[in-house]
């Protein structure tokens, strides 16, 4: 029967060796294997986190994979059958003063397996690259795993400073009274942390504004679940088959993200997040009838509709790919880091081995276009770190397990000794809220005139309202995306490429409701 699960697939498969083929522009390289890659996370110093199936989180350093695992979770320990296994990575936004990590893993319990998110810290001094074991705190625990299958296992923090987790629908009924499958209905259960997506503080407690508070709710942290007829505190959504991976979106300063939901048989989805949604599972898949009968009957209201979907053996919308089903990893492309990519959305199949770019148009509908094939069994995806700016990093089970990195640009990068381009409080003036200026980045600081794309420092400083930077090429239409957002009176950098138009020039605009920034502008290298 045809399924869009992992199942025995992300346990046992090994794809043949591979090189993803990318647009012209970029690169793919492939940084070393590591048997089951299941998730990744930097730390903020610049260290690559690997986590594997089979319970070890390794560490990418300075170019190499550091010998010793940073932790092992062995036997007695660790359930790695079937899609369980060490799962999920993320790093605490303050690591660099309390070195903190956060692990989804598949635990032994009992006679069986449940899913638990714990809280581990990195060591100090000689052994800075290993995680002490003894520091774990189990976070929330006990969460089902009857089948094996549809664990989910995603961790990130949102800029609310929360952790988002999330957690699958467990293959079959955790209470084994609907069956598995399309017909289980452990997600309509509000009292159990099934087919979920949770919100919880870094200590495991209860942020304020989650949606399910007060009378008839309660803490299921512990045992999983609470009483039935209530509902549990954690929850921020509900109603999902296997969210396997979420993405935070970078680019803006609100909790904006987009839930990569595995499908049945028939369609895989793309959900926004949002507080208190239900997205429908198992009555709905995707967007379409997948149940009317039992907790279905009758059909639940207002129900919670993905933004983009596509079916199995149709096409990927924008496309010409109807090969995929089984929707894996997802990451946004910060933006400035790749020209002509701002506001674009990343994701992988699975069971194509292809990766997707879908962007908003007219009318708000997101569509697609291939981005790139041959990528093997992708799992997770982020973006991190590169030289100056970022690159994309993805995992796949291609080859047994690799790492990758896609880079932008084909050429050797051509680095400057950091130049001032523009400086609007020497050569004024600033920039008037929702006004275009232009600027020439040619034959200055040494940018030569074969260069088509410049590495480039961006600062604002003194603005008088909050609002959006956005840069793009001189003769070309303005992006409608930003390179930077900023606040009145603050003072806000970032990194970015930014191409230049047919006469060597590029066009700012501080999108602002009235007044003025001024804008710095460093360039550090170019390519051609």
């Amino acid at each position: 029967m045809l399924r869009s699960t992992l199942v025995v697939l992300l346990a046992l498969l090994v794809l043949p060796l591979s090189a993803a083929t990318v647009p012209t522009g970029f690169t793919d390289v492939s940084l070393f294997d590591l048997g089951a890659p299941t998730a990744l996370a930097f730390t903020p110093d610049g260290r690559l986190l690997v986590t594997t199936q089979g319970g070890q989180l390794r560490v990418y350093k300075e170019g190499a994979l550091l010998a010793t695992p940073a932790l092992s979770l062995g036997a007695g320990v660790l359930c790695s059958n079937s899609e369980r296994g060490l799962l999920g990575v993320a790093v605490d936004p303050d690591f660099a003063s309390n070195r903190f990590v956060y692990l989804y893993y598949t635990h032994v319990a009992g006679g069986g397996c449940m899913n638990r998110v714990s809280r581990f810290t990195f060591n100090t001094g000689t052994g800075s690259d290993t995680v002490d074991a003894a520091s774990e705190l189990v976070l929330v625990d006990n969460m089902p795993s009857p089948a094996g299958n549809h664990n989910a296992g995603d961790v990130h923090f949102g800029p609310d400073g929360y952790l988002y987790i999330s957690i699958g629908d467990g293959g079959c009924d955790w209470a084994g009274d609907s069956g598995c499958g399309g017909t289980n209905d452990a997600t309509r259960d509000q009292h159990v942390l099934t087919g979920k997506i949770l919100r919880i503080t870094k200590t495991g407690d209860i942020p304020p504004e989650n949606p399910f508070q007060g009378a008839g709710t309660a803490r299921c942290n512990v045992t999983g679940q609470t009483t039935a007829g209530n509902k549990c505190q954690e929850t921020f959504a509900w109603g999902f088959r296997n969210p396997f991976r979420f993405a935070m979106n970078p680019n803006r300063d609100d909790t904006y993200f987009f839930i990569n939901d595995v499908g049945q048989s028939a369609w895989e989805e793309i959900d926004f997040g949002t507080a208190g949604g239900d997205f429908g599972w198992n009555c709905r898949e995707g967007a379409h009838t997948n149940s009317a009968t039992g907790k279905c009957s009758p059909t639940p209201p207002d129900l919670v509709e993905p933004f983009f979907e596509y079916q199995h053996g149709g096409f990927v919308p924008g496309t010409a790919d109807n090969d995929c089903g089984s929707i894996t990893g997802g990451a946004f492309v910060p933006d400035g880091v790749w020209p002509g990519y701002d506001g674009t959305f990343l994701f992988g199949d699975f069971n194509c081995g292809k990766i997707f770019r879908i962007t908003q148009g007219a009318g708000g509908v997101w569509t697609g276009t291939r981005f790139a094939v041959g990528a093997g069994g992708v799992t997770s995806m982020v973006f991190g770190p590169y030289g100056v700016s970022q690159a994309f990093y993805y995992l796949t089970y291609a080859g047994g397990g690799q790492v990758h990195r896609v880079s932008y640009g084909p050429f050797d990068f051509n680095t400057l000794t950091p130049c001032r381009l523009v400086d609007t409080r020497t050569v004024g003036p600033a920039l008037a809220a929702n006004s275009t200026r232009t600027f020439t980045a040619t034959g200055v600081c040494g940018v030569p005139a074969t260069a088509t794309v410049i590495a480039v420092n961006v600062t604002v400083i003194g603005a008088s309202s909050s609002g959006d930077l956005q840069l793009w090429p001189t003769g070309t239409t303005a992006p409608g995306t930003s390179v930077l957002s900023f606040q009145a009176g603050q003072t806000r950098a970032n990194n970015a490429f930014v191409e230049l138009g047919a006469s060597g020039g590029f066009s700012a605009l501080a999108a602002m409701p009235s007044g003025s920034a001024h804008l710095v502008v460093d360039v550090v290298g170019w390519y051609e």
